[in-house]
């Protein structure tokens, strides 16, 4: 095997430096894929180690660039225009990958901050970025939720689509950035998407802790005297608490459809370029 892999890399109808060039804009592609998702650790893998899992995964996919590739490159002006080109595509590929973990994040903030404990913060080791911990709680097991369901490989396949789609070599069409483009119409829309999934995940958390509410106000009304709003707090905390351990199956049985579910829409986004 490593024999054919050298003999289709040395061997090509391209000369050294053009299998050079498609290598380095392979990484272009790649970088941010393993840079930002927090499945790939983000920023809590060093640099070194980030780099070197592009580089596998570019050596993996260099026979691709190969056999796809029509025209030589150079090192030139249009090789550094195709550079930016993959960083750009590189870059939307991470982002959308990365929705559902912020989804999950948004969540456990909803339900701390519903439950009065929104400064109880931590650092998240995974988004690198200061969260609830509920939000941290849910990032993680939204973390082995992906692995769980071979979320890596669905998404190196999507990644392939996309060089099949949209080739090294191949600019990016004018039709892409037009206002109306199908593409950035459902991008623009993933805000609701990530508010309603959100609150989704949230809901067994918010409904005891709008059940609290309503009792302790049924409460305030009957005894007057009594301080309702130190009383409240640990209810509606411990209340949230229990009603999320309760439907906590459930959750992690939404979590695992809505990950299947956005790997799906993420090749119907990049299947959406072939419009441009």
């Amino acid at each position: 095997m490593t024999d054919r892999y050298l003999e289709l890399i040395f061997n090509s109808q391209f000369n050294p430096v053009a299998v050079l060039m498609f290598f380095l804009l392979g990484l272009a592609r790649l970088i941010p894929i393993v840079a930002i998702p927090p499945f790939f650790g983000s920023k809590s893998i060093p640099a070194s180690g980030k780099i070197g899992l592009a580089i596998c995964l570019c050596a993996i996919l260099l026979p691709q660039f190969i056999l796809t590739a029509k025209t030589p490159l150079e090192l030139n002006f249009h090789f550094m225009g195709l550079f930016a080109k993959e960083m750009f595509i590189g870059f939307i590929l991470a982002f959308l990958v990365t929705i559902p973990f912020y989804v999950a994040q948004s969540s456990g903030v909803i339900i701390d901050f519903m439950r009065g404990s929104s400064s109880l913060i931590g650092q998240d080791p995974t988004m690198q970025n200061q969260t609830s911990t509920i939000g941290i709680l849910y990032n993680q097991i939204s973390i082995v939720t992906f692995f769980w369901i071979s979320g890596p490989y669905i998404f190196l396949n999507t990644l392939t689509i996309s060089y099949s789609i949209l080739p090294q070599e191949a600019w990016i069409s004018p039709i892409f950035f037009a206002k109306g483009f199908p593409f950035w119409e459902r991008i623009i829309s993933l805000a609701n998407y990530v508010l309603a999934l959100a609150i989704q995940l949230a809901a067994p958390a918010l409904v005891g802790c709008l059940m609290a509410e309503v009792f302790l106000g049924i409460a305030n009304r009957l005894a007057p005297q009594v301080q309702i709003a130190f009383l409240g707090m640990s209810i509606k905390s411990l209340l949230g608490i229990a009603l999320l351990c309760i439907g906590w199956v459930i959750i992690t049985r939404q979590i695992n459809k809505e990950m299947l579910k956005w790997l799906d829409t993420i090749q119907q986004y990049v299947r959406l370029w072939k419009a441009a």
